[in-house]
């Protein structure tokens, strides 16, 4: 604690009277005591908060001299001046008047001790005050850094440094949301009595609060409004400084902590999805790997691939190219680290690679946006839904190919594009791969699977030329039937079979449905299509006249 001259006064063995001032000087701070050397006039770079101590003699000889020591004095920020007089009546008129006149203490030293004796007192009593607040300061700042260990570091930091000065603890951003507090201090109230251009502490009162008020700064340049708001009487300044500098370096070390943390679990989610996406058969992955990071088991996913165009100009610099990726791909990522769905984020190929476990595609539109925004102009592809590890490497395969169209598509057209609304001969006529065929024609057949009849109609009706009643014949059932069938199809299907491409694309899913069945047995007999498959089934059950 520090040591005032009402502490000083206090000790009965100094015989020091205070002549020259009332309560408000008594507060005064003394950092220790020195004799003003005949002749010497005080400096603030030598007694700065010291108690002078003179015997008066040659230095006050007449009265501009001692005007002019009180005045020296006081703009050197000492403590108080002690002149050394037998009776306090003693003391020179103009001494008196000059210290009232500039609101500097005077006091008097009786017989009874020498000035020697006072100023060794007087330093010792400072030496122990300071050694009594390092204590306390080191107790303090011990059970603030045992924070840091804490499982909400930053919290438990600001509450335990509320606990030691008995104070509420604010940390706004500096936008004056409210990033932690600690009690029930008036935060709005507070954030408008800053002094915003002031980047010094301050002290000010709210009402029957008295704040002190700091700005910090992180170790990423983000400054931060740090207060402490106490009812009653404020926290003494050579207890809040040390602290609140304690307490921004601990915040500095928690979010560098953060940071690499952070740091670490991107290079283990990067990790674990390229090799998801690598189809490297002999490495299997098992739902275990993703559970650390919020996926449940066989819960559908989706790859979703995002690019520049320019990214994949061969006259583009590797150097600016590779930039361009780190900052997207750190935007993405901070972006999807906020995302209530589970998500692995990684820069591969060139390109920023998502896997989303979700029902849309929600958190890949936003992260286009946001980087549209940076400056990127960025584009994305979606691939298929998939339920099964070892099928992600096929979504990440539709998910370029899905990009491809998006980073060429028309104006107007949306940057994101989803596998799933390709047709099949959009792929057939984009790629000849055969799994993304497979895939596309299950996907778009498995609204009928589950309903035989229906799916039969509409192979024996797209075989007969969309003719009702030839489909009927074949079938042997009422043309009415056929249509209402048709119509179910349609209805599942999303879309009208009088449509050219929709005829196409399911004829294109029907053949590849048929080739994938082409070694399936019926009755013991091994059947090549599809149409032929649904042939032997028909004959295989009595005749339907109706539904």
């Amino acid at each position: 604690m520090t040591l005032t001259l009402r502490d000083v006064l206090r000790h009965d063995d100094l015989d020091l009277e205070l002549v020259v001032g009332g309560e408000d000087v008594l507060e005064t701070e003394v950092a220790g005591s020195a004799f003003l050397q005949f002749g010497e006039q005080p400096r603030s770079d030598h007694h700065h908060g010291l108690l002078l101590l003179t015997s008066g003699g040659p230095v006050g000889s007449d009265e501009a001299a001692e005007m002019r020591l009180i005045a020296a004095a006081r703009r050197a920020g000492a403590a108080g001046i002690v002149r050394a007089v037998a009776d306090a009546a003693q003391v020179p008129a103009a001494m008196r008047e000059a210290a009232e006149e500039h609101g500097l203490a005077l006091l008097t030293a009786g017989s009874s001790a020498s000035l020697r004796e006072i100023k060794d007192a007087i330093n010792e009593r400072v030496t122990r005050a300071d050694l009594q607040l390092y204590q306390r300061l080191l107790t303090l700042q011990s059970s603030l850094i045992a924070a840091v260990s804490a499982p909400d570091p930053t919290g438990s930091l600001l509450r335990r440094l509320g606990a030691v000065v008995h104070s509420t603890v604010i940390l706004y951003y500096p936008d004056g949301r409210v990033l932690s507090v600690t009690g029930d201090g008036p935060t709005e109230v507070i954030w408008r009595s800053i002094d915003k251009a002031q980047h010094s502490r301050q002290r000010f009162a709210v009402g029957q609060w008295h704040v002190v008020a700091s700005l910090i700064t992180g170790p990423d340049e983000t400054c931060r409004w740090i207060v402490l708001a106490k009812r009653g009487a404020a926290t003494a300044d050579d207890i809040v400084s040390p602290l609140i500098a304690t307490v921004e370096q601990l915040l500095d070390v928690i979010a560098l902590s953060r940071r690499a943390a952070a740091n670490e679990e991107a290079l283990q989610r990067a990790d674990v999805l390229a090799r998801l996406i690598s189809g490297n058969e002999h490495e299997r992955f098992g739902w275990d790997y993703l559970r650390p990071f919020g996926f449940v088991p066989h819960g559908p996913c989706y790859v979703a691939a995002i690019g520049q165009p320019q990214w994949s100009e061969k006259r583009l610099d590797p150097e600016l190219h590779g930039r361009q990726l780190r900052e997207s791909t750190q935007i993405t990522r901070a972006l999807t680290a906020n995302a209530s769905a589970p998500n692995l984020v990684a820069a591969t190929d060139g390109l920023i690679v998502l896997l989303v476990q979700a029902s849309d595609t929600s958190i890949v539109e936003e992260s286009v946006l946001v980087l549209e925004s940076r400056g990127f102009s960025a584009s994305a592809g979606v691939g298929r839904k998939v339920a099964s590890l070892d099928q992600i490497v096929n979504s990440y395969r539709d998910a370029r190919l899905a990009l491809t169209r998006a980073l060429t598509r028309p104006e107007g057209r949306s940057p994101v594009q989803r596998f799933e609304d390709f047709t099949i001969a959009d792929i057939a006529i984009s790629t000849g791969n055969e799994d993304q065929l497979r895939g596309r024609a299950r996907d778009l057949l498995a609204v009928l699977e589950e309903n035989s009849p229906i799916l039969e109609t509409l192979m024996v009706y797209l075989e007969n030329s969309l003719s009702i009643n030839d489909t009927a014949n074949e079938l042997h059932i009422h043309p009415n039937s056929v249509r209402y069938r048709i119509g179910r199809a349609e209805e599942l299907i999303g879309s009208s079979l009088r449509d050219l491409s929709t005829i196409v694309d399911i004829y294109l899913a029907v053949q590849i449905a048929a080739r994938m069945r082409a070694s399936t047995t019926v009755g013991g007999k091994a059947v090549g299509t599809r149409s032929e498959h649904l042939r032997v089934e028909a004959q295989q059950r009595p005749a339907r006249r109706s539904m």
